[in-house]
């Protein structure tokens, strides 16, 4: 088990985890939107029911190298036993023009779950995805993760959308890592409301000239909830870009970590790279951590960063009451307009839609 000694775990406390009170692994995992009329060689399978059988030639050469089983504890729990989730494989030059879904669920408390997706976008093809994580009784508790592995090949564009759902009382931990190549675009986004802990490490890796990672997040915790993120982004090599904004909201006794790294290589010459951490507080009692990073090994790049921490702005909250509008509504609206750059960004309709609904559940 990681120690409060490591550097990535020493604000996080896990004291209350045994992985092994749940060691019953649920198998039930839905599928939606396995679409029979795809273009021609896509590939949208269960992955470890199907895909790893089915397509083993371009399942196994991907299959947890991006993802390092060896990482920790709870990576090598992941690996050894992942318990279903998503293949898509999608040929060069293909474009699927309406969004994939893929819905994995937990139907019943004290059990594990852990749901993987892997994803191959071949040269100059384009798809969007969303990967829900969904339980059927919000108030369940479990060993939940929902880990991916994205390949955007080159000139490809990938819009993957995760929006996370677990019940309160569950311990997630989710890994997301992306490779991106020559002139590939991702925009890859993450929404996070459920569990009682979340730990989620988002990661992409820029290895071809020309390609481009969007990195956004939507959280909003409540109760006595804690969420820890952890994102890189690696540029290896040179005209590279960048760009991460994670946005949270916290009320009552909840509690956020957040640390990222920009890593520059020695090669990655024009690299541009922006990060940003925004947290809006709603109750003196929670309580938002920042820790944004560089490490840079070049000297002609363009690097920005920066986090905040703040309740809402009193002026605007005084603007509107001062026409009319009752505290609650115009502190909804405050929290809403906070969250709307990053909803506006989202990469189609249907994961916005949905996302925007989520918040406004959340928010009341």
């Amino acid at each position: 088990m990681p120690s409060r000694t490591d550097e990535e775990w020493r604000r996080t406390d896990i004291a209350g985890l045994n992985p092994s009170k749940y060691a019953h692994l649920e198998q039930e995992l839905a599928h939606s939107d396995m679409a029979p009329n795809l273009p021609d060689g896509v590939i949208f399978e269960p992955l470890s029911i199907v895909a790893a059988k089915k397509h083993a030639d371009l399942v196994m050469p991907k299959l947890f190298t991006l993802l390092h089983a060896d990482r920790d504890k709870f990576a090598a729990l992941h690996a050894a036993f992942f318990t279903g989730g998503h293949f898509l494989y999608v040929p060069d030059g293909v474009v699927i023009d309406r969004p994939l879904l893929a819905e994995n669920y937990s139907y019943s408390s004290g059990t594990t779950v852990m749901p993987h997706t892997l994803i191959i976008a071949g040269k100059n093809s384009r798809l969007n995805f969303l990967d829900e994580h969904i339980a059927k009784d919000g108030d369940e508790s479990g060993y939940r993760t929902g880990s991916a592995e994205i390949f955007v090949g080159e000139g490809a564009e990938v819009g993957y959308v995760s929006v996370q759902k677990w019940g309160r009382h569950s311990w997630h931990f989710g890994d997301q890592r992306a490779e991106v190549q020559k002139d590939g675009t991702l925009k890859l986004f993450n929404v996070t409301l459920g569990g009682r802990f979340s730990k989620n490490r988002v990661e992409a890796s820029l290895v071809g000239a020309g390609s481009t990672a969007e990195l956004k997040a939507i959280y909003f915790a409540s109760g006595e909830q804690l969420f820890d993120f952890h994102t890189l982004q690696d540029h290896q090599v040179g005209n590279t870009k960048s760009d991460l904004l994670f946005k949270g909201a916290l009320q009552d006794t909840a509690r956020t970590v957040y640390a990222g790294l920009i890593k520059i290589e020695k090669h990655a010459a024009r690299s541009d790279a922006y990060q940003a951490n925004r947290n809006l507080v709603l109750s003196d009692k929670a309580k938002a951590t920042s820790i944004p990073m560089l490490e840079i090994d070049n000297n002609d790049v363009r690097c920005t960063h920066g986090a905040t921490v703040g309740p809402v702005d009193p002026n605007h909250l005084f603007y509107l009451r001062s026409r009319g509008i009752p505290e609650k509504t115009a502190k909804r609206m405050l929290i809403q307009g906070f969250f709307g750059d990053v909803l506006d960004r989202i990469p189609f309709q249907h994961a916005r839609d949905l996302v925007a609904a989520e918040l406004e559940n959340r928010i009341g």
